[in-house]
């Protein structure tokens, strides 16, 4: 005697193909084709063949990715977002000087997708980064899409508005007006670099690029020196304890910050907040003597920023 359990033998579930099934799962796929169509067709509009994977980036001496790949007539128009600056620093019509990234380049903060942590041929494997943070929560990597987002769209307001009030429209070009952008950001800020610049990037002359340290001061309008005085607003500092953050802490005002302070002024355009990046407790300003200070910053400074240089060298080649 057979005997079942469970559900009535009417309601059993079977996986007999059925012409409704049949019926159902024809609609379900022409659904997803109409849907994979329609992204394609979208994609095509948008992009059309105007993409540069990082299969065309083999050589960085020689296979760079540049704008006439995407634009032949000229990238005038185009905002390049990116977490490398490496693979654009090359090519002869993307920047002024060879070595360095176009204007039109927004660094932003790179994103490690936790999956492929350490693999290098998936993250960002060379983009610059001195923050210090290895790795960032999906909060904080929310909160760099906003950065980005708010860069974007100041960007595309002011190019609209400059071409609504100027008739010969050919003249406004993005390069131009983002580089205007950046100097506003620490325009009127000295700064001083300590245990960052590697001792082969020193005193280079001005053919070669600039260290990116230096290079993101300028960009960002502040004037960069070697040695600290009584004009320096901030010392950027791989470490506490040089002689030039030790006399930075005798000038009033001037604010010793870890490298973070710096990058996130480049992935924001906008001068942040010291107080999340100061290094160190903040020394008590007192009064002292501005040319004995300017002629100990150039001579007993030297030994100690040499070996932070020398350990940064060293870390780079390893």
């Amino acid at each position: 005697k057979k005997v079942s359990f469970g559900e009535p033998p009417e309601e059993t579930k079977t996986d007999e193909m059925t012409h409704e099934k049949l019926q159902q799962l024809q609609r379900l796929l022409k659904e997803a084709e109409a849907l994979e169509q329609k992204a394609l067709d979208l994609r095509q509009e948008i992009f059309a063949s105007r993409i540069v994977s990082r299969t065309d980036v083999g050589d960085l001496g020689r296979d760079v990715k540049s704008l006439e790949r995407i634009f032949p007539c000229g990238g005038s128009m185009a905002l390049i977002v990116d977490d490398r600056e490496d693979v654009w620093a090359n090519a002869q019509d993307n920047s002024k000087q060879k070595g360095e990234p176009p204007d039109n380049l927004l660094l932003i903060r790179p994103y490690h997708w936790k999956p492929f942590l350490g693999f290098a041929d998936v993250n960002n494997a060379a983009g610059e980064d001195i923050s210090g943070e290895s790795t960032t929560t999906e909060d904080e990597n929310d909160v760099a899409l906003m950065w980005t987002r708010d860069i974007l769209e100041r960007m595309h307001s002011k190019f609209y508005t400059a071409v609504e009030k100027n008739d010969n429209g050919n003249n406004i070009t993005v390069p131009r007006l983002i580089r205007e952008m950046r100097t506003q950001v620490l325009k009127g800020c000295t700064l001083v670099f300590s245990g960052l610049i590697p001792l082969y990037q020193q005193n280079q002359t001005s053919q070669f690029p600039r260290p990116a340290v230096v290079r993101y001061g300028e960009s960002l309008g502040a004037t960069v020196k070697d040695h600290v005085d009584d004009t320096i607003t901030h010392v950027v500092a791989a470490r506490d304890g040089t002689d030039k953050i030790r006399l930075a802490r005798r000038v009033p005002g001037c604010n010793v910050v870890k490298p973070s302070w710096l990058m996130e002024c480049v992935w924001t355009m906008t001068r942040r907040d010291v107080t999340p990046h100061l290094l160190g407790k903040p020394a008590v300003a007192v009064a002292k003597e501005p040319q004995a200070m300017a002629a100990t910053g150039d001579d007993s400074s030297s030994s100690s920023d040499d070996d932070d240089d020398d350990d940064l060298a060293a870390m780079l080649e390893a």
